[in-house]
C-alpha cells in the first residue's frame, strides 16, 4: 500500500531541500526521494563544495600577503589533498544540517530512485533493488542537472565533478569554457600553483553577464597569471594524449600542452529515468514549465536545475517558493529578473532586476550610475587593504524605484540582496538612500552610488 503525503519531492539539491523545507513549514505531509546523496550535487559536487575549495585558496593567499598586516611568514605547507579534505568536512556538516532541519519538519527522506507510475504516484527502488510507492497530492520534480561533458575515455580530461575528486595536482591545466565554473576553477587552480589556460569561444569571459563583470573577471585572472584565450571553440575532438601531455588545439594552429584538461562548457538537466514520457512529458532536455512552475500534467511541478532557466542557487529557491506558493493556493509567479544572481568567481558578481541594456530596450526613462571605490566593510582587514568594488545602479526617472544593480566586488551577494529588497518592496531610492546604517559596512556601497543619481 502506497504511503501517501501532500507534497513529494524529488531530489535534495538547492530547489528540492528549499521546495521540502518550504512546503513542510506550511504545514505539508512532505516527502523527499532522494537517489543518490542528500544535499544533492550543490553540497557534494556543486556551489557549496566549489566553494569551500575557493574559501581554502583565499586563506592561503591571504596567509601568503600577511607581511602586509605586520605578519611573517616563514614556511607555509599545503597541499591539494588537505583542501580536498577540507571541502569534504563542510559538505559532512551541511548534510547533517539538513537532515537535521527535515526531521524538525517531520519530513520523510526516502532514499532511491523514484519512477512516476501516473501523474500524483511514485515508485522508489532501493540501492538493493527493494522498492516501495509513494503517493503525493503534488510532486516537485528538482532532479537538478549535470556536466554536459561526460566522456571517461581519457581519465586527465574531465568535467567538474571529476575534478572534485581528483587530487594530483596539475602543473599546467588547460580549461575549455570560461562561465562562472571555469573562471572559479581557474582561480583556485592558480592559486595552487598551476599554469592555468582559459579557452572560451566567445569574446569574454562570462558570456551570460554584463560586460563591466566579464571586464574585472578577466583582468583579476590575468594578474595573477592565468592565459585567457578567447574567441576560439575547442571541439572535443581536439583533446588528445600525446605521450605524457594533453594537447589542446588552440589558435592559429598552435598548441596547448598541459598534464589536465577540465572541460566546464556547461550542464545538463537530469530529466530522463523518470518514467516522464509514459505521462507525455518530454524529457529530452530541460523541463518546459510555466510562470507557476507547473508541467503539463495536473499536480506535476518542476524547478531548479532540470527547467534548465539557471543554474544558480538563488534561481532554484525562488522557483522553489513560487511552486510550493501554487500549490498552497497563494498567487506567485516566476520572473528570472528579480532573482537575485551571484557567482563565485574572483572577485565575486552579483546582480539583481534589468540590465542596462534591457532598461533601454524597455522604453522607459531610466537614470544609471556607476562607481568603482575601494570597499572598506565591517571585514576587519577591509581597513587594512580596502577591496577593489564596481557597482552600478539603474534607476526609473519618474518612480525613482531601483530597477537594477550589478556588483563586483567582495560582498557583492550582500550588496546585490540589499538591492533586491528594495526592488521588490518599490523603495524610491530618495528613502532608501536616506536610511541610517551601521558603519562601516558593505550595504553602505550601494547607498554611496545611490546618491549619485540625481
Amino acid at each position: 500500500m502506497a504511503q501517501h503525503y501532500d507534497l513529494g519531492v524529488v531530489g535534495s539539491g538547492s530547489a528540492g531541500r528549499w521546495a521540502a523545507i518550504l512546503g513542510a513549514s506550511q504545514g505539508l505531509r512532505t516527502a523527499v526521494i532522494e537517489g543518490a546523496n542528500l544535499g544533492g550535487s550543490c553540497f557534494h559536487r556543486g556551489s557549496y563544495a566549489v566553494r569551500a575549495l575557493l574559501g581554502c585558496a583565499r586563506q592561503f593567499r591571504e596567509r601568503l600577503k600577511s607581511g602586509r598586516f605586520g605578519n611573517r611568514l616563514d614556511l607555509l605547507k599545503v597541499t591539494l589533498n588537505d583542501w580536498m579534505t577540507a571541502q569534504r568536512m563542510v559538505t559532512m556538516r551541511l548534510v547533517d544540517d539538513l537532515r537535521a532541519e527535515l526531521e524538525r519538519l517531520n519530513v520523510d527522506v526516502i532514499s532511491g530512485q523514484g519512477k512516476f507510475l501516473d501523474n500524483r504516484t511514485l515508485q522508489v527502488m532501493d540501492k538493493r533493488g527493494l522498492t516501495s510507492t509513494i503517493a503525493a497530492d503534488n510532486i516537485i520534480i528538482a532532479t537538478g542537472s549535470r556536466p554536459d561533458f561526460q566522456d571517461s575515455s581519457c581519465p586527465r580530461v574531465v568535467n567538474s565533478d571529476q575534478i572534485l575528486r581528483t587530487t594530483a595536482l596539475p602543473e599546467r591545466l588547460v580549461i575549455i569554457g570560461a562561465g562562472y565554473i571555469g573562471c572559479e576553477f581557474a582561480s583556485i587552480y592558480r592559486t595552487l600553483g598551476s599554469e592555468v589556460t582559459l579557452i572560451e569561444k566567445a569574446n569574454r569571459v562570462l558570456p551570460g553577464w554584463e560586460p563591466e563583470a566579464a571586464d574585472r573577471v578577466a583582468e583579476a585572472l590575468e594578474m595573477r597569471g592565468v592565459n585567457i584565450v578567447r574567441n576560439h571553440q575547442v571541439a572535443l575532438v581536439e583533446i588528445r594524449e600525446s605521450g605524457t601531455d594533453i594537447v589542446v588545439r588552440g589558435q592559429g594552429g598552435q598548441t596547448v600542452d598541459a598534464d589536465a584538461a577540465l572541460v566546464a562548457t556547461g550542464r545538463r538537466p537530469n530529466s530522463e529515468g523518470l518514467g516522464l514520457q509514459a505521462l507525455g512529458i518530454d524529457d529530452s532536455s530541460a523541463l518546459q514549465v510555466d510562470a507557476h512552475m507547473r508541467l503539463p500534467n495536473p499536480g506535476l511541478y518542476a524547478v531548479g536545475d532540470v527547467t534548465g532557466m539557471s543554474f544558480l542557487d538563488s534561481t532554484a529557491f525562488s522557483q522553489a517558493n513560487v511552486a510550493v506558493n501554487t500549490i498552497l493556493g497563494h498567487e506567485s509567479r516566476y520572473d528570472p529578473r528579480w532573482a537575485p544572481r551571484c557567482i563565485h568567481t574572483e572577485p565575486p558578481v552579483a546582480s539583481v532586476g534589468w540590465t542596462e541594456d534591457e532598461a533601454s530596450s524597455s522604453g522607459i526613462e531610466f537614470k544609471v550610475v556607476s562607481e568603482s571605490m575601494r570597499l572598506v566593510s565591517d571585514d576587519d582587514r577591509s581597513v587594512i587593504d580596502p577591496a577593489p568594488t564596481f557597482l552600478k545602479a539603474i534607476a526609473d526617472s519618474r518612480s525613482r524605484w531601483l530597477l537594477g544593480c550589478l556588483v563586483v566586488g567582495d560582498h557583492a551577494g550582500v550588496i546585490a540582496n540589499i538591492a533586491s529588497i528594495a526592488i521588490r518592496l518599490q523603495t524610491p531610492i530618495d528613502q532608501l538612500r536616506d536610511i541610517p546604517l551601521a558603519q562601516p559596512s558593505a550595504a553602505d556601497a550601494l547607498m554611496a552610488t545611490l546618491r549619485k543619481i540625481g
